[in-house]
């Protein structure tokens, strides 16, 4: 069962249009957070604009790093890697932004809670900033980074059909950097190889 949705995540991310993607990774989190500044109070309700912005991240984050979870494993599978380099790092870090973004979503919650009952203080968010926010933020940027490095690779390298050397595929890495804008690129290439991938 596991496996089946797994599949089918998959799948959908692979042979997803690249408007498909950018309407899921960037429109649906703006059309959340954008009624916040610009509809009247009195249509919406005050919670809205406290919770908004941590739901539109964390639906950006998840779609983001499902995507490169479909394409990294996927095409490191298919191109027959796993003898030549390792995805481990990969597999642990692609979860960890996401987990990241979890956390600083009930962090969010919990923070706009205190406020509204008076609780917060200066104290209270430092504390917070320094035991959890900055270090998560450095696992968060150096596993997105990684991700990033890895999924340009696997792509480079299954549409070569042999190991790209950074060179090779710097300009997906400054694409993917370049997101949500690098989907309007990179996303026809990866339909390409997932039809490739159907026809065998």
């Amino acid at each position: 069962m596991a496996e089946e949705i797994k599949y089918k995540i998959a799948k959908w991310f692979l042979s997803a249009s690249n408007w498909a993607l950018f309407l899921l990774i960037f429109i649906l989190p703006l059309a959340i957070i954008v009624p916040s500044f610009f509809m009247p109070a009195y249509f919406l309700n005050g919670a809205h604009f406290f919770f908004a912005p941590g739901i539109a991240l964390v639906i950006c984050e998840v779609a983001i790093y499902l995507w490169m979870w479909s394409v990294g494993n996927t095409y490191y599978k298919m191109a027959n890697f796993n003898n030549l380099f390792s995805n481990r790092v990969f597999r642990f870090f692609v979860w960890i932004p996401v987990l990241v973004s979890l956390l600083f979503l009930i962090f969010w919650i919990s923070g706009t809670s205190m406020l509204g009952m008076g609780r917060l203080s200066i104290a209270n968010m430092l504390t917070g900033a320094l035991l959890f926010l900055i270090p998560l933020e450095l696992l968060f940027m150096v596993g997105k980074f990684y991700c990033f490095y890895f999924t340009s690779k696997v792509i480079k390298s299954a549409e070569n059909r042999e190991i790209a050397k950074f060179d090779d595929f710097i300009s997906e890495f400054i694409l993917l950097l370049l997101f949500p804008i690098g989907i309007w690129f990179i996303q026809p290439r990866i339909n390409k190889l997932f039809k490739g991938l159907k026809d065998k």
